[in-house]
């Protein structure tokens, strides 16, 4: 049996909590070549009441550079993130979070330049005080389980821990 530490078939990415009042915030471009899955992660910090969370979506992109950048998932009234008001999933409030998930198939690799980036993509429209979030993204279900598989390990760096091995 292969190995099942999570350090050897997946990959997070944080992106630091931001104030995205009348802005916006992302993960960056991020490589699903080997990967099955994806789960976006974007959770409220200290939140202006009046305001709300406009966008949350996936983008999907041909290279790390956003290259023909297009929707992966909807934020719109009855999309993925539905922003309706009154029957939506809009976040207003501290602790307040969304999960987007999806499959290395939802992506446009068949097109003549495949699409083979994501990005998380948060939004807000207004500006009435502070409005921070804070994002993660998980790849998973790498294809070659790799030891180290987010970077070599470095002394006061990156370190990985695992209890249960005494070598760690």
């Amino acid at each position: 049996m292969g190995s099942m530490r999570l350090s050897e078939h997946a990959s997070l990415t944080l992106t630091e909590t931001v104030d995205i009042g009348n802005a916006s915030a992302n993960s960056g471009y991020l490589a699903m070549k080997n990967y099955t899955r994806a789960m976006g992660y974007a959770e409220i910090g200290t939140w202006d009441s009046s305001d709300d969370l406009d966008e949350a979506s996936f983008q999907q992109a041909s290279d790390s550079s956003g290259t023909g950048v297009k929707a992966l998932t909807t934020s719109s009234d009855g999309g993925n993130y539905d922003t309706t008001a009154t029957t939506g999933d809009i976040l207003d409030a501290d602790g307040d979070f969304v999960i987007i998930e999806i499959r290395g198939e939802d992506l446009d690799v068949d097109s003549t330049t495949p699409f083979n980036h994501i990005r998380m993509l948060v939004t807000e429209d207004d500006n009435t005080g502070v409005d921070n979030v804070t994002l993660i993204v998980t790849r998973y279900g790498y294809a070659h389980p790799q030891k180290e598989l987010q970077g070599a390990a470095v002394l006061g760096s990156k370190v990985y821990v695992d209890v249960n091995s005494p070598a760690n």
